[in-house]
């Protein structure tokens, strides 16, 4: 974490975008502003406000980005009901395009996927080569969300499923576990931009061999990085009790791949 900390107070906008299948997908801005943007996607049951997502937001604000978080269809201020991946990707391509391109904010992007969101963005960026990506960053996510085997008895899973997540649960689409569901290892084939993949032992939601297949599958460049850690940690739960080691990760490589 070699550069200043910069202490700027962004603005901070809550927006609305609508996608091209006619859901509302709110959004938060934190504008410095940079000519760089940074886009959270998190994972299912987890809103862009989540504080993981808000520490990340603020981390990344302060090394020189702006930054943009989404709530996908389904989940806090957004509309719609979540289809588990096989609508998902309307949804970051509509936050997108609305900040990003001729005449809009920023010229290009880069992407942390946490989770399902690291799936659908691989999805969403596959799907629509126009979409302006220059690093795309994935955290505990399914190379494939159909073969995904939770393990709920692992500790990592009671740290993660509190009662005010439970309270919280996102609407969920009554067709969503028949319909197709994304596949970021065929995603992440044909990307070019830069890749990571980030996986944590024993996790116990998303088992590492998704990365292994992730990076075994992923066009050049990728780099893929295990963290051999105690807690069967997932995607956000390794921000919040791992930070310094997440940061340290991300820092490096953004700052290597994707500066502000």
């Amino acid at each position: 974490m070699s550069r200043a900390v910069d202490r700027t107070r962004p603005e901070v906008l809550h927006r609305r975008a609508r996608t091209s299948d006619g859901v509302a997908i709110a959004y938060t801005w934190w504008r410095r502003p940079s000519p760089e943007l940074l886009l959270i996607a998190p994972g299912f049951w987890r809103s862009r406000l989540a504080r993981e997502n808000l520490f990340l937001a603020e981390y990344f604000v302060r090394r020189g980005y702006d930054v943009v978080a989404l709530d996908f269809r389904g989940h806090g201020d957004s509309g719609g009901t979540y289809t588990f991946g096989a609508s998902e990707a309307n949804d970051l391509a509509a936050v997108a395009r609305e900040l990003v391109g001729v005449d809009r904010a920023y010229r290009r992007f880069a992407v942390i996927g946490l989770s399902m969101g690291g799936s659908i963005a691989a999805d969403a960026l596959a799907r629509d080569r126009s979409l302006d990506c220059r690093a795309l960053a994935l955290i505990s996510s399914p190379a494939d969300v159909a073969a995904v085997r939770p393990h709920p008895w692992k500790p990592g899973a009671l740290r993660q499923v509190s009662l005010k997540n439970v309270a919280r649960m996102p609407r969920l689409s009554a067709g969503a576990l028949l319909a197709r569901k994304p596949r970021a290892v065929e995603a992440i084939s044909v990307l070019s931009m830069p890749k990571l993949i980030v996986s944590a032992e024993g996790d116990w939601l998303v088992d590492p061999r998704h990365a292994r297949l992730l990076e075994e599958a992923a066009a050049p460049p990728v780099e893929a990085v295990h963290l051999d850690l105690p807690g069967s940690l997932h995607a956000d739960a390794l921000v919040r009790v791992v930070p310094l080691k997440i940061l340290r990760v991300l820092t490096r490589w953004f700052e290597k791949n994707a500066p502000p």
